[in-house]
């Protein structure tokens, strides 16, 4: 009877202890996929971020940096060998991770800005005194958009692909305007823009003017009622 007894005894012992070592493996496990999904998580924000700088590249010619993440996956892949990482290890590649996407982002940020701020620049906005009204108001709209474009503090594919639309219509409409428009002309479109005028207001060099640079055709003449 005794005999009987610790041989249940010690069956349930064993038991127990096959119990206890499966909650450990399935504690463990537990613990390695939730550091894997956090890791993943990083990463992903890290390589969105490299893929916005190589959209960067293939529409500006300008490069971002990236050396840091390889570093951070060198790092990571060496003190993962030889078993199961420890948490510290995934918790030193999820910071590495956080801090690239961060710096590569911030890099983009600024190769970005110096970039669409040199375009802008190189746009005449007085050429657009020159072009008929629909386009002339187009053109304003879009070197309105690429300042705004320009100066986003979160670049990304949109950004950057809405930018060079608007950069490539710019050039477009300016094609064949004259590289040089006069100041007085740019004045006088405004005054004839802003309503109000009569063929009174307008002297005989203004006609001139506006004829020599083929604005005349944009304008018309009606009698008034009273």
């Amino acid at each position: 009877m005794s005999t009987s007894v610790l041989e249940k005894a010690r069956a349930l012992q064993n038991q127990a202890r096959h119990i206890a070592e499966a909650q450990k493996d399935a504690a463990q496990q537990e613990r390695v996929v939730r550091r894997i999904d956090e890791v993943c998580s990083a990463l992903e924000k890290a390589t969105g971020q490299v893929g916005i700088a190589g959209l960067l590249k293939e529409r500006t010619g300008q490069s971002v940096d990236l050396t840091a993440l390889v570093s951070a996956y060198q790092r990571f892949e060496t003190k993962s060998r030889g078993g199961l990482p420890a948490d510290r290890v995934f918790t030193e590649a999820q910071k590495a991770l956080e801090t690239c996407a961060k710096d590569i982002a911030a890099a983009t940020r600024e190769v970005w800005g110096e970039w669409a701020r040199t375009r802008i620049s190189g746009v005449s906005s007085a050429r657009f005194a020159a072009l008929a009204p629909t386009e002339r108001r187009e053109a304003e709209t879009l070197l309105r958009d690429m300042r705004g474009y320009a100066e986003r503090r979160n670049v990304d594919g949109t950004v950057i692909r809405s930018f060079c639309t608007a950069y490539a219509d710019v050039l477009r409409l300016v094609a064949h305007a004259p590289s040089e428009v006069p100041t007085e002309l740019a004045q006088l479109i405004e005054r004839i823009d802003a309503g109000g005028l009569t063929l009174h207001d307008l002297s005989s060099n203004d006609i001139e003017l506006l004829r020599a640079y083929d604005q005349d055709v944009w304008i018309s003449v009606t009698r008034k009622a009273d």
